[in-house]
């Protein structure tokens, strides 16, 4: 099961940088259980060899995350940038992309990780959907947006 909650979707984040992004949600996670202490920067050296950032429209997204030896349980958390923040094109990483959206991913099985990243690729394929992922005002209402979105169990 992948665990999502109000406490793991940040507001109107600042960060200089997609280390310090990758660093403030995998904090999140690691203070609720979720991974090890050591997963923020272990997806922060995967980011640099393995960019995450998508050109989506109208805005770019990206999808860090490490493998699933840090992982406790699966998990995902959730930055919406107060302004963009650069990180490499997954699949130009000489571009940098400003990314408005941060999605860690926390997954304890590959397969499930795999999964995960198919749906959200689906998912935010459709500009109008990242359009309403960042139109939610609480997290509350992005929690609920996201199970419902991503077909998530309570």
């Amino acid at each position: 099961m992948l665990n999502i909650n109000e406490s793991m979707v940040l507001m109107n984040i600042e960060a200089k940088d997609c280390d310090e992004v990758i660093s403030i949600l995998a904090d999140v996670l690691h203070q609720q259980g979720f991974v090890t202490e050591a997963y923020g920067n272990q997806s922060c050296l995967r980011e640099e060899i393995h960019p995450t950032g998508l050109p989506t429209k109208p805005f770019c997204i990206a999808f860090p995350h490490a493998d699933c030896d840090g992982v406790i349980e699966s998990a995902l958390g959730v930055a919406i940038m107060k302004e963009p923040v650069g990180f490499k094109n997954m699949a130009d990483p000489d571009e940098i992309l400003q990314v408005e959206i941060v999605i860690m991913l926390a997954n304890a099985n590959p397969e499930e990780q795999i999964q995960v990243l198919k749906n959200l690729a689906v998912l935010f394929g459709d500009g109008d959907k990242l359009v309403d992922l960042r139109a939610q005002t609480t997290p509350e209402e992005a929690v609920t947006w996201l199970k419902r979105e991503l077909q998530i169990e309570e």
